[in-house]
């Protein structure tokens, strides 16, 4: 029996709770055939496709597009989420080819229900609260595309395609510092199922600062700009137009490498200090696909604190409950990260 209050990437049956990477070689290839035949089905059906993302909870109708969202109406990741979103991050794999063809049909729709009102596209590093900020937005703008938009040269097309509806164009970067940004997509883990591999996480928050100070010359021709600043403690702050430029301009701008550093250096914090909070757990395919993503001298300690934190959790979360459908799976070893539930 299901309990309620676990989300339904909770529910995945006991044996099926296990990373994408610690699945033998057949078990991988078969999930990225099924996703990549089932991706080709969404563009082949593009009428269908719009129809179904419209009635999923959050889309407001069409008008928000968001990639991981639109993952969600792929059978084979909705039907484990964690091993599907992971499966869509390996190089072998060719579902996101036509994924990105389904984001352009979305992008065309919901710019077409827009009509002429103000668009409001949103970018910057993962887990800094663009989502967030397009539900609590989603009915003031005609339309809502929220990705990190990171590429230059992609977002000014992405403006440009939007221009000629006559709609004025509002482009706003959400910004967080990493150990709050990392705080915030371990915590959606706990929700979703759905994490960011650290080394993709860092250089994407390296990139987002310089791209977002390309698009200050086009605030000449109607573009309306802002730059939302999350801090941890002391709430949000927003500075618009010129001033937000500035704000980022005078902005600390490490490197991919250096975040990188911190990020994986507070996640090992994260799994040394055990949490006191009676609500909080880690999924354990979760984690196991994070360390996946360290530098390799860091995997090993890693793996020895996962094992440690797994154990501390296990009597507060899905993971050792009995009557919950979701958790760990057996500890049987597959040819991944080797970590041990």
């Amino acid at each position: 029996m299901l309990r309620e209050g676990f989300p339904v990437w909770q529910k995945v049956p006991r044996h099926l709770r296990r990373s994408y990477w610690e699945l033998h070689t057949g078990e991988r290839q078969a999930l990225l055939a099924a996703l990549e035949r089932e991706a080709e089905d969404l563009v082949a059906d593009p009428e269908g496709t719009i129809q179904g993302y419209a009635k999923l909870p959050d889309a407001f109708g069409g008008r928000l597009v968001n990639g991981d969202l639109a993952a969600t109406l792929l059978p084979s990741l909705a039907a484990n989420p964690t091993q599907g979103y992971e499966a869509l991050e390996d190089p072998e794999g060719r579902a996101l080819v036509p994924l990105n063809q389904v984001g352009k049909i979305l992008r065309d729709r919901a710019l077409q229900l827009a009509a002429r009102k103000p668009v409001l596209i949103l970018m910057g590093g993962q887990a800094t609260g663009k989502t967030t900020g397009a539900l609590a937005l989603g009915h003031t703008f005609g339309a809502l595309l929220d990705a990190p938009h990171t590429d230059p040269d992609a977002l000014r097309f992405l403006i440009r395609r939007v221009r000629p509806g006559g709609n004025e164009v509002h482009l706003a970067y959400t910004d967080r510092p990493p150990q709050g940004a990392l705080a915030a997509m371990l915590e959606r883990s706990e929700r979703e199922g759905r994490y960011v591999p650290l080394d993709r996480m860092a250089r994407t928050h390296a990139q987002a600062p310089y791209t977002f100070l390309t698009m200050a010359g086009l605030m000449d021709r109607g573009l309306v700009l802002y730059h939302i600043q999350a801090d941890e403690g002391d709430g949000s702050s927003m500075q618009e137009g010129r001033a937000a430029v500035e704000r980022v301009a005078r902005r600390p701008k490490p490197s991919a490498r250096e975040l990188a550093n911190r990020l994986q250096a507070a996640y090992l914090s994260e799994l040394r200090n055990q949490t006191d909070d009676p609500q909080a757990w880690y999924s354990r395919d979760v984690l196991a696909g994070l360390n996946r993503s360290l530098d390799p001298w860091r995997r090993g300690e890693a793996e020895r604190f996962l094992r440690r934190l797994c154990e501390a959790l296990a009597q507060r979360s899905p993971e050792g409950d009995p009557d919950a459908p979701g958790g760990a799976a057996p500890s049987a070893q597959g040819p991944g990260a080797g970590l041990i539930g």
